[in-house]
């Protein structure tokens, strides 16, 4: 496997996220970057060439493109394939590894002393995939929703939740996870995979060939909450995101995120977010407003 290495401090720094949604029969663009490029799919699966090896990266799966090798797509995608995207650069030097097992005495150069800060080797797998799907989720939304505000702080804290994501990658390379956690990241999939759909808990344990009370005992956990509360709440993360990316009716809405009953669909996104679907949408367009560079 082929690791993106590097000391630390510094971290890297962030320049530039966002997300993007390849409709299905589009592909990746051909570029080529004097930066990094990490690339996150969120859902569907990607196609892309770098330096002659091609890859397919697929949800909850990451790719690191490096700077000066062109890359593009080399398939359209099949299905809608929606993905986040980071650009970064290093300050100091970085090599490409080729490692088989890490552990965290590799990672740990030199201890601190009273005047000198420790200093790590990280080891960053180039193509991988994510074991804690809620967390890094919620660490690239936190990056992405920053990244168009004019105030200058956020691209400060932009740069913390990045280097949080830095280190639990570097972590989730260092660990084997347990059986209890494997269950854990099946049911993840598994809900985001069909959450548009009208899913219970016969279905995941269904799907997992695991008894409902194991399977939420497990999740509840690692998680801290049962699968059909992680259900409820990737739904109501979903719409939030169609509620500021379309102007749909929060009707179709609801039905997009596997709500039939938009009432019920309403009163869920207030409970969880404490306001309205609509008043959730003015809220955001007030914002972008108000934080809009004036002429």
């Amino acid at each position: 496997m082929s690791f993106l290495t590097f000391s630390i401090p510094p971290f890297p720094t962030l320049i530039k996220a966002g997300d993007f949604v390849f409709q299905k029969g589009t592909k990746h663009f051909k570029r080529t970057y004097t930066v990094f490029d990490l690339l996150y799919v969120r859902t569907g699966t990607l196609y892309i060439t770098e330096d002659n090896k091609k890859y397919e990266v697929s949800e909850g799966q990451y790719l690191i493109l490096r700077p000066g090798l062109e890359h593009f797509g080399h398939k359209n995608s099949l299905v809608t394939t929606e993905i986040y995207w980071l650009h970064f650069q290093m300050e100091g030097n970085y090599s490409i590894q080729e490692e088989s097992v890490l552990n965290w005495a590799a990672v740990l150069k030199d201890e601190s002393t009273y005047t000198e800060p420790a200093r790590y080797i990280f080891k960053i797998p180039c193509y991988g995939e994510v074991e804690h799907l809620e967390y890094i989720d919620k660490l690239f939304e936190n990056i992405v929703s920053l990244a168009d505000i004019q105030t200058p702080e956020y691209p400060l804290r932009q740069q913390i939740y990045f280097n949080d994501l830095i280190l639990q990658l570097q972590i989730e390379a260092m660990r084997i996870p347990s059986a209890t956690e494997r269950l854990c990241e099946d049911a993840l999939k598994y809900i985001r995979k069909n959450f548009q759909k009208d899913i219970n808990m016969e279905d995941i344990s269904k799907e997992l060939l695991f008894h409902p009370d194991y399977i939420t005992r497990c999740m509840q956990k690692t998680l801290g909450m049962s699968p059909v509360q992680y259900l409820n709440h990737y739904r109501i993360s979903q719409a939030k995101r169609l509620l500021v990316t379309t102007n749909d009716k929060v009707m179709t809405i609801s039905h997009e995120v596997g709500i039939s009953d938009h009432t019920y669909f309403s009163k869920l996104f207030k409970k969880y977010e404490g306001t309205t679907p609509l008043e959730y949408r003015k809220m955001i367009q007030r914002i972008r407003i108000d934080d809009a560079p004036s002429n």
